[in-house]
């Protein structure tokens, strides 16, 4: 799926620049070629008035530059977050190898393109294989997810996304910062693996939690 050794050469700066420009450029597909906007009006419809809507759909493309603006910005957070985590993990294992922040951050870069694949499958799904949807039904949808395999209407909407989580590209975003770690390392792949699952495992079952505390108190 990912090129792991080839990425690695590129900087740091520069494989910061190929993922803001290829999400980015999804974004803009998503937004131009699926029918979202007819579908959000429709949906907006069932509570709102026609005049509330339209108002609604008008600030939205008024401010849909700030959008991208926050592409980059969510990037950063999200991988800071990530080397923050794996940098604990190193520290309670107390690693003989000590690895610089920077190289640590370029391992969550890395792992990053892994979402782009899951933006693009998302995108190729809808846009050629499923034309047909509602808006529902394309917020629900995580490519290659077990959620996907369940009937969402009997499910609780607290559990939906921690359902979304278990899914092949959370594998594969795993497995590459495995195999990043243990490039940085020169460890045994089983040593990576262990700090991996307990740093950033961690980090995700927080994440998680938050989450589902979040959903249950606005539902």
């Amino acid at each position: 799926m990912i090129d792991v050794n080839l990425l690695s050469k590129f900087k740091t700066k520069n494989l910061f620049i190929i993922l803001v420009f290829f999400l980015a450029i999804i974004s803009i597909l998503t937004e131009h070629f699926l029918n979202l906007r007819i579908l959000t009006e429709q949906n907006l419809l069932e509570n709102l008035t026609n005049e509330q809507v339209s108002e609604l759909i008008i600030f939205k493309q008024k401010w849909l530059w700030l959008f991208y603006l926050l592409i980059p910005i969510i990037i950063v957070v999200r991988t800071l977050l990530l080397t923050f985590c794996l940098n604990i993990g190193l520290f309670l294992y107390d690693v003989n190898n000590k690895v610089s922040f920077n190289k640590l951050y370029r391992v969550a870069l890395i792992g990053e393109f892994v979402l782009i694949f899951v933006s693009c499958f998302k995108f190729f799904y809808f846009f050629l294989i499923r034309p047909e949807y509602t808006l529902l039904e394309f917020q629900q949808f995580y490519p290659l997810s077990y959620i996907n395999f369940l009937d969402l209407s009997k499910i609780d909407p607290w559990l939906i996304y921690p359902l979304q989580t278990i899914n092949l590209f959370e594998i594969a975003y795993f497995f590459v910062l495995v195999y990043g770690l243990h490039k940085l390392l020169k460890n045994k792949y089983s040593k990576s693996f262990e700090i991996v699952a307990v740093s950033y495992g961690s980090g995700l079952v927080i994440w998680l939690g938050l989450v589902m505390f979040l959903t249950l108190n606005m539902s």
